[in-house]
């Protein structure tokens, strides 16, 4: 990977700031009612590979971050950021917190009960929110930038009673931060300008980000409940080689069920780019990236998510809220000999005295993070399924 100058965070650093600043001074701000609350977690993982020889094994650092929470009658917001390096999949750097990015920071207000207004590095209302999946490693959805994303902008949300709309207009992606990638050094999976080893990649943009999401809830009595929703979005994606404009357009329709223990998510929908790449690129590809590298996703496809998981009731000593889960996922696309991407998570979740521990056996085919990161979600890699398995765990303060 190409190297590229160590970046200053300071748009997190500042909006952390103001969010201390909100609770050392809220009496004035929020009539004295403001709780601010600074927490973080400190992360550990394991990873096997099955598909190495020799098998990979590695027990690791994984993450170091820092939480801030406000919350008033009237203010809130949240910021996170987070650091990373030396150590596996980051061995590649000699030191942790070589790559650092912020994962949210922003800014709220409430205008009455059923109004939020937000503003800052804030998630963008797309699909089932915040996750379509309970995995850690999440769906293929946010491996095509669909899951979990969150750009610089703003956005309202209005509740009428059981209906929730939301309205959001950002106009640049979550931002560049530091890290070793030539512009993939952020947390959500964002349009960026490909590193050099990405064979086809692309230098767009993401700019003017329109995005609407309707969702409904309904009530099947006592301890269940559904939720049906829309939404869509509309970008400009500006190449940087050409200096010519393209558009960025998505639709998805989701479906979340809580009936006592049992969960049901499902998403699906359709991405259409098209990209004003060079015509030496083409464009049947855009590159995305996040964590530091970047990887090509099919510029024409359809998406599926589909997860079903449960909350146990048991307990084994300090073992407790264990859940389970198994989700499916896949993009087809649309270009002719490009090759499907599939992927399936089988795990749980659960805690253990102080920790919080994700275990879980993944399963890929074309799949960006397993076994085929730079052309998986694009033409494909070496089309056959692939597996790994990833334990996260966590101590939350």
């Amino acid at each position: 990977m190409s190297n590229s100058p160590i970046r200053k965070p300071a748009l997190p650093a500042a909006l952390v700031g103001l969010l201390i600043a909100l609770g050392n001074g809220h009496a004035q701000a929020a009539e004295g009612d403001g709780e601010l609350k600074i927490g973080g977690a400190l992360r550990a993982r394991y990873d096997y590979s099955f598909d190495n020889d020799p098998n990979i094994s590695k027990l690791s650092f994984d993450t170091f971050r820092i939480d801030v929470n406000y919350d008033s009658s009237t203010l809130f917001g949240s910021a996170q950021y987070r650091f990373y390096g030396g150590a596996h999949p980051y061995d590649y750097t000699d030191q942790i917190g070589r790559i650092n990015f912020p994962s949210w920071a922003w800014l709220g207000y409430k205008v009455g009960q059923d109004t939020r207004l937000v503003a800052g590095i804030n998630q963008v209302p797309f699909g089932l929110l915040p996750y379509v999946s309970s995995t850690f490693y999440q769906s293929l959805v946010n491996a095509i930038g669909l899951e979990d994303v969150h750009n610089l902008g703003a956005k309202v949300q209005q509740k009428f009673g059981p209906l929730d709309v939301q309205v959001g207009f950002y106009p640049k992606d979550g931002g560049d931060w530091t890290g070793t990638s030539r512009d993939g050094n952020r947390y959500s999976v964002n349009v960026v300008k490909a590193d050099s080893y990405v064979t086809g990649g692309s230098d767009n943009k993401e700019r003017n980000l329109f995005v609407g999401r309707v969702a409904y809830k309904l009530e099947h009595g006592k301890d269940a409940s559904s939720e049906l929703g829309v939404s869509a979005l509309r970008s400009t994606l500006h190449n940087e080689d050409t200096d010519d404009d393209g558009t960025r357009k998505a639709y998805a329709v989701h479906y979340g069920g809580k009936f006592g223990a049992l969960g049901v998510l499902a998403e699906l929908g359709r991405q259409n780019m098209s990209p004003r790449n060079p015509s030496a690129v083409g464009n049947d590809t855009v590159t995305f990236g996040a964590y530091d590298g970047s990887f090509n996703v099919a510029s024409k496809s359809r998406f599926y998510s589909a997860e079903v998981n449960y909350a146990l009731p048991w307990t084994f000593g300090p073992v407790s809220n264990i859940t389970p889960y198994l989700n499916y996922s896949v993009v087809t696309k649309d270009k002719s000999g490009y090759k499907d991407s599939q992927r399936i998570i089988a795990g749980a979740h659960f805690s253990a005295g102080p920790l919080f521990i994700y275990t879980e056996m993944r399963w890929g085919r074309n799949d960006p993070y397993t076994g085929d990161y730079v052309s998986g979600a694009a033409a494909g890699g070496e089309d056959k399924w692939k597996k790994a398995f990833y334990a996260n765990i966590g101590y939350y303060f």
